[in-house]
C-alpha cells in the first residue's frame, strides 16, 4: 500500500468512479473551500449547513448560514488533520460521508474533532 496520501486519494477517486480534477476545481472556486494536498494528508472541505446533506457535495457553491465543515475527502494522517484544523474558523459541526463504505451523512461536534488550544489561567 502506498503511504502517500495524494496517491491514496487518486486511488479512491478511481475506485469510486469520480472526477478528482472536477472536485478540486469546484473547491478552488468556493470562497471558503479548503484544498490541502500533502504527502502526509489530503483534505478537501467546505462550510455547509449541517441539516442539509443534499447540498454538501455542491462544492463550488457558497453556503449562507453554514454551521459545519463538510469533509469531502480526508486521507492520511488524522492527527495532523486535527492539528491543522485549529487554523480554520470554528463552526459547530463536522459533517462527512464515508464514501464507498457508507454514503449515509454523519455529523460530529467540531469540538470532538478539533483540539482546543490550551487556555492560560493567570
Amino acid at each position: 500500500m502506498n503511504t502517500d496520501a495524494r496517491v491514496q486519494a487518486q486511488q479512491y477517486y478511481q475506485s469510486a468512479g469520480r472526477d478528482m480534477a472536477a472536485d478540486l476545481e469546484a473547491l478552488r472556486q468556493h470562497p471558503q473551500g479548503v484544498v490541502l494536498m500533502m504527502p502526509q494528508l489530503v483534505a478537501l472541505m467546505k462550510p455547509v449547513v449541517s441539516t442539509a446533506p443534499a447540498t454538501w457535495q455542491e462544492l463550488a457553491l457558497p453556503t449562507p448560514g453554514a454551521d459545519a465543515w463538510y469533509v469531502h475527502l480526508l486521507v492520511g494522517n488524522l492527527a495532523l488533520a486535527r492539528q491543522l484544523a485549529v487554523a480554520l474558523p470554528p463552526l459547530r459541526w463536522l459533517c462527512f460521508q464515508r464514501g464507498l463504505r457508507s454514503p449515509r451523512p454523519h455529523r460530529l461536534a467540531w469540538s470532538a474533532f478539533c483540539p482546543q488550544p490550551p487556555t492560560n489561567h493567570h
